[in-house]
This record gives structure tokens, C-alpha cells and sequence, in this order.
């Protein structure tokens, strides 16, 4: 009976162990989970990283920026002082002149965007698209820069040919 007795309190004993370590590592599995949905989810804003895959020529005030490798993309949103943005603004129309643009509000652009893309009810953005030469660095040699109407915002949409 006292053999018996030990067996049980033994078992019972090894049983809680396992049952405590299983649930701990499925909620650390969890967990990692919802922080790799987060960080997918999130910008860069050092404007320092994102010189090193593209030219910045302007000092700008904010950097939100994302690079896209499976598709050869850089996406960022740009906000710079007046002076900078007007500087910025006469040298790209130098190259070709502007043209209307219409871009897709990302869920990690600075919410005074996504603000305003709500207004139009379609998460559109609206603004003046620009030649982007001066921001190409190989290997992101194409796209444009679009300053979006009524902000100090520009979009700077880059691919790799």
C-alpha cells in the first residue's frame, strides 16, 4: 500500500510538470505569433537605414518607410520642412512635369494619412506625382515621389528593374 501510495503521488506529480511545460510553450508560440503579425505590420523610421537602399538628398523631418524584397520595392513616407520640400518639388520638375496621382493608404503610414484617405471613403490619397531620380540608388532605379495634397507628406515609391 505505501508502494502504491508513492507510485500515485509520484505520477501525479510528473503528470502536473508536463501538463504546466506544454501550455507554457503553446502560449509562447502564441504570443510570438501575435508579435510577428505586429512587426509585419510596422514601419521603419530610421531615415539612416533607409539611406543605405536608397539616395536620400533631403533632410527630412519624419521617415516611415518599408522595403518589399520578394517584389524589389521601397515604399516611404516622407515629410520635410518647407524649404525642403519646395527645393525638392523644383528639381523634380526640372526632370518631367508632375501628374495627378491617386495612392492606396498603407495601414502603417502616420495616421494624419489614413485620416485623410478615410475622407474620400475609397483609403485613396490624392496629390502631385513627381519624377523621383534623385532618390534612385541601384538597385532602385525606378519610380516617383508624390506629394499628397493638403500635407507636408510625399509617398517615394521605388522598384528594382
Amino acid at each position: 500500500m505505501k508502494r502504491f501510495s508513492v507510485f500515485l503521488a509520484l505520477t501525479f506529480v510528473v503528470s502536473t510538470f508536463a501538463g504546466c511545460s506544454g501550455s507554457a510553450n503553446t502560449n509562447t508560440a502564441d504570443n510570438t505569433a501575435v508579435v510577428s503579425a505586429d512587426n509585419a505590420n510596422k514601419a521603419n523610421t530610421n531615415v539612416e537605414e533607409l539611406g543605405v537602399l536608397i539616395n536620400v538628398p533631403y533632410e527630412s523631418e519624419e521617415a516611415f518607410w518599408k522595403q518589399d524584397a520578394a517584389h524589389k520595392k521601397v515604399i516611404a513616407v516622407l515629410r520635410f520642412p518647407e524649404g525642403e520640400a519646395n527645393r525638392l518639388v523644383d528639381d523634380a520638375g526640372k526632370i518631367a512635369p508632375p501628374q495627378e496621382a491617386n495612392i492606396t493608404a498603407e495601414s502603417w503610414f502616420p495616421p494624419e494619412l489614413i485620416a485623410q484617405s478615410g475622407i474620400s471613403g475609397e483609403d485613396n490619397l490624392t496629390g502631385k506625382a513627381y519624377a523621383a531620380n534623385s532618390f534612385f540608388q541601384d538597385p532602385y532605379n525606378s519610380g516617383r515621389i508624390t506629394r499628397i495634397e493638403n500635407t507636408d507628406y510625399f509617398v517615394l515609391e521605388l522598384t528594382a528593374k
